[in-house]
């Protein structure tokens, strides 16, 4: 009866990821059954293919590289500087690395375009359209998301740690040296692969900012074969291709990984002051202003456009309103699937954990959950398109289908909020709950004041990927699916760009929203205490 109760709480987590994989396979599948595999070969033969895949690895590493530099000294900076209005540029962090795409490069072009603030202050020109505008783009947004994941690494240093090196006298430099690099290389290999396959399948930033096909990515490539011209042979193809390659990336990058473990005793990092110095002052100086001058322009020139004049009668527009009724429609959903998805991963990560024949499949579960990233959202949602269809269903499907490309989507992030905090929760309690017997929702229960932040969180990513999300909805967007984003985009395609920048600053003031919402409504009110910490 015992061991009934227990795999009857598991159930529901299985089979939600059974349904993660299995619509994820049937996708794939039905658009494999359109292709040619015979003229594959002659795809291979063709010099525009390998320029596509050369530079896309070459952009992909070149952002991800630059904005692990720059994330490393920034970290090492805010874990050991307290400092006004630390906590408020952490939470800018959260919310650039999920502001939607269209919104971060109408800033971008604001601050560093020909006749932007840049050039206007300093006579200072950026080629924007082009590589330098994509990596640009790119470490704009990549760079605050490895921040967060190297301060999780910072989280499982113990304490113990900085105390004893606190009383040893350690500079910056030795302790960095001796014990941050030893937990920061664990987490490297994550964020380096993460980052990379955001890169690698960026679509939004390249579409806006390559500048012509001599700047094209794979995924680009897979929304002209399957948008312009409906060549599922072709798309079929690339997707493979572009999986391959990630896949492959990714396994090179795991296999010469440490392996990333939580202390068990672990509750909370306490800081112990180090020996400082000018030096260290001074490097701390310059990495939190790059900082700075990479995140904040940006989301500044987003809100310029409330000063003008047309800016209120754009609010009158009900085409906009409309636009913000879809994209909620959209994001709330598909939110909250991602949330429901997190936890089934979540859920039986954390059983395999305490079981010995499975105690080495959290990892690959986890990984499961990553490998979205690598089939284009794009392919995915074609696939579950042609199925549906197939199976009765036409074009009135294509709200649902947004809606679960979204969710999984943005599982890899719910993925980097919740797993942490789980396989902490489990490590701490395990012993208890097997002693009284506690299982399934009753764990719930006693946990939620502790994972209720990472919750909201997870929601809240979810939430502003799926609001600020312009791929699949430009693929199957209608007269009556529009978005925000797609809105915005249809803008700036007609040459309206004043109305396009005021359409922006709603979008992102529904982010920020929403993500406060889910931040004081979910994840409750913050105390004095954990500020600091």
């Amino acid at each position: 009866m015992h061991v009934w109760r227990i795999y009857q709480g598991l159930l529901p987590a299985i089979l939600g990821i059974g349904t993660f994989v299995l619509i994820g396979a049937t996708s794939l599948a039905a658009l494999l059954r359109y292709s040619e595999l015979h003229s594959w070969l002659e795809y291979l033969q063709q010099p525009y293919l390998w320029r596509l895949v050369r530079f896309s690895l070459w952009q992909a590493l070149l952002s991800s590289g630059i904005s692990l530099l720059i994330a490393i000294p920034v970290a090492s900076s805010l874990m050991h500087r307290r400092f006004y209005g630390r906590s408020a540029l952490l939470q800018l962090f959260s919310v650039s690395m999920v502001v939607p795409t269209i919104v971060a490069i109408l800033g971008l072009v604001v601050v560093y375009g020909r006749s932007g603030w840049l050039n206007q202050l300093f006579g200072v020109q950026i080629p924007l359209y082009g590589l330098v505008g994509i990596l640009l783009a790119h470490v704009f947004f990549n760079m605050p998301l490895a921040v967060r994941l190297l301060l999780q690494g910072y989280d499982l240093i113990p304490s113990g740690q900085w105390r004893q090196a606190s009383q040893l006298g350690f500079s910056r430099w030795t302790a960095f040296r001796w014990i941050e690099w030893h937990y920061m290389k664990k987490v490297l290999p994550g964020a380096f692969v993460l980052i990379f396959m955001l890169c690698f399948s960026s679509f939004a930033v390249v579409l806006s900012l390559g500048g012509g096909p001599k700047f094209s990515t794979l995924e680009v490539a897979i929304y002209q074969a399957l948008r312009f011209d409906f060549d599922l042979n072709r798309a079929s193809f690339l997707a493979l291709l572009q999986v391959s390659i990630c896949t492959l990336f990714a396994l090179v990058v795991y296999r010469i990984a440490p392996v990333n473990r939580q202390d068990v005793s672990l509750l909370a990092v306490r800081h112990y002051p180090l020996k400082d110095s000018h030096w260290a002052k001074l490097v701390d100086s310059l990495a939190l202003c790059c900082a700075f001058v990479l995140v904040i322009p940006p989301f500044l020139a987003i809100f310029d456009p409330i000063f003008s004049p047309i800016f209120f009668k754009t609010l009158q527009s009900p085409a906009l309103w409309l636009a913000v009724w879809v994209s909620l429609q959209i994001a709330v959903p598909a939110a909250l699937i991602s949330l429901l998805l997190g936890v089934c991963f979540s859920v039986v990560a954390r059983f395999c954990m305490s079981r010995r024949y499975v105690s080495f499949l959290p990892n690959k579960i986890e990984h499961l959950g990553n490998m979205i990233l690598m089939v284009p959202g794009l392919v995915i949602a074609t696939g579950l398109f042609l199925t549906l269809r197939d199976l009765g269903f036409g074009f009135q499907s294509s709200y649902w289908i947004v809606v679960w490309v979204n969710a999984v989507m943005a599982l890899p992030f719910v993925l980097r909020a919740l797993m942490p905090i789980m396989y902490q929760q489990e490590r701490r309690f395990r012993n208890v709950y097997l002693s009284l017997g506690i299982q399934s929702w009753s764990r719930w229960f006693l946990e939620w004041p502790l994972i209720r932040r990472s919750v909201a969180q997870a929601l809240g990513y979810a939430l502003l990927l799926s609001l600020g999300d312009m791929g699949v909805i430009a693929l199957f967007g209608s007269q009556g699916l529009v978005s925000l984003p797609l809105y915005l985009f249809q803008l700036i395609g007609a040459y309206r760009l004043e109305e396009g920048a005021c359409v922006a600053v709603v979008l992102i003031s529904l982010c920020l929203l929403l993500f406060y919402c889910s931040s004081r409504f979910v994840g409750g009110k913050v105390s004095v205490s954990n500020v600091k910490n």
